[in-house]
């Protein structure tokens, strides 16, 4: 009798254990893997995913963290995320500063949300001589793009930087955000600024007195495809092997994503806002977001064989520019 006590408290056991690991792989596994996205447009790739609790059918549960952008390349850096999301150039940049880097492009999610916004009429890069246009990053993204872009119509050499006006010259004035910029513009001080959504649109609001006239970067960049690769998925190598079916079938969730937030904007923004780093301000105002702004953002999934590419090109573009602003990347960069 004793005997069968025994073995019928095993297979108790037994099936304890089985029923305990059915509902663990059923709630998205016993692994769990960190995503990563920095504040603002980026960060709005993802927070469909962020409000369902997505894991994109892999047998883990994905934490989502959203991050200053100045924190993003430390993220990557330590090797602290699975998932990455951040601009192309710093993660060129920090590929190659790791002989054995563990991460691969797994795609690019938005491609530029940037805008020359003027009051004073300016309709092409011709009109930007003789005036002061506001930029924001000096060395970043924009500034860089718009640079490969004055480079690419014959015009970077007529490139100076101050904040005064120059006959013949496009003289470039530098702000650290788009938010010290506005008031500036708004006051009329400068005609003309370079400056990202959702803070283009919300300029035609505060400074509703005037009337603003606006030139698309991406397509000034590329005139087809009116886009340029700006934030990129960077995958852990080994977290792509294992799942790599999964992750190659992203781009319809990234899809659905992108139609989400148009609809639910208050919902993407307070999903986005919940996963920021405690204390730190956010940069979404759901009141400055509509469909026509997250358009504007141009959030899309293209996987690393579609975008190979194109990335490939703003990288050269961008280093003829700037030889700092990111490293010449070969195949091994692509997953």
């Amino acid at each position: 009798m004793k005997r069968i006590l025994i073995i019928l408290t095993a297979m108790i056991l037994s099936l304890t254990t089985l029923f305990s690991f059915a509902c663990v792989n059923q709630n998205g596994g016993d692994k769990t893997l960190e995503f990563y996205a920095p504040d603002g447009a980026p960060a709005l790739s993802i927070a469909k995913f962020i409000r369902e609790n997505e894991n994109f059918g892999i047998n883990a549960t994905i934490n989502y963290n959203v991050v200053s952008s100045s924190e993003i390349g430390g993220v990557m850096g330590q090797g602290k995320g699975d998932f990455i999301i951040m601009p192309v150039n710093a993660a060129s940049k920090l590929y190659k500063a790791n002989a054995n880097s563990p991460y691969v492009l797994a795609g690019v999610v938005t491609h530029g949300n940037l805008y020359l916004m003027s009051s004073d009429g300016t309709s092409d890069l011709q009109g930007l001589k003789g005036k002061v246009v506001g930029v924001i990053g000096q060395g970043l993204v924009p500034d860089l793009t718009f640079k490969a872009i004055l480079s690419a119509n014959g015009l970077l050499g007529d490139v100076v930087v101050g904040d005064t006006a120059t006959s013949g010259k496009i003289t470039l004035r530098y702000f650290p955000s788009a938010p010290d910029m506005l008031p500036i513009m708004k006051q009329g001080k400068i005609t003309v600024g370079l400056i990202p959504e959702p803070a283009a649109t919300n300029l035609t609001k505060i400074a509703n007195d005037k009337t603003w006239t606006r030139l698309d970067v991406q397509e000034l960049y590329d005139a087809q495809n009116k886009a340029y690769p700006q934030a990129v998925l960077m995958v852990k190598k080994s977290v792509y092997q294992e799942y790599k079916q999964k992750i190659d079938d992203m781009a319809q969730y990234f899809d659905a994503n992108a139609l989400w937030i148009k609809e639910n904007v208050a919902d993407a923004v307070q999903s986005v806002n919940s996963k920021l780093t405690q204390g730190a301000t956010p940069s979404l105002v759901a009141t400055n977001l509509n469909s026509t702004v997250i358009d504007n953002c141009k959030i899309y999934f293209e996987n690393a064989e579609k975008s190979k590419l194109a990335v490939k090109e703003y990288i050269n573009k961008i280093i003829a520019v700037d030889d700092k602003s990111a490293k010449a990347i070969t195949d091994d960069f692509f997953a």
